[in-house]
């Protein structure tokens, strides 16, 4: 016999794996030939120079997120 504890725990666990297997779905970024941070010419298929600009795009895609305003690759350059 189940009590409202054990159906929240149920419930929560069915919305965490509901948003683990909707990020999984989402496409990925794709490469475009520069970095996507810095903008710095690349080879074909990377998508940023190095690790730290890999790491200050996720940071800036964070802020933008908080903001309420989500940026994608669609319109970096919207502004």
């Amino acid at each position: 016999m189940s009590d409202e504890a054990d159906v929240a725990n149920d419930k929560i666990e069915m919305d965490r794996m509901a948003a683990i297997e909707a990020c999984r779905r989402q496409p990925g970024l794709p490469a475009k030939g520069a970095c996507w941070f810095c903008d710095e010419a690349l080879p074909p298929m990377k998508k940023f120079c190095d690790s730290d600009c890999a790491a200050d795009y996720e940071l800036e895609q964070a802020a933008w997120a908080r903001a309420g305003r989500p940026r994608g690759p669609s319109d970096m350059h919207a502004d």
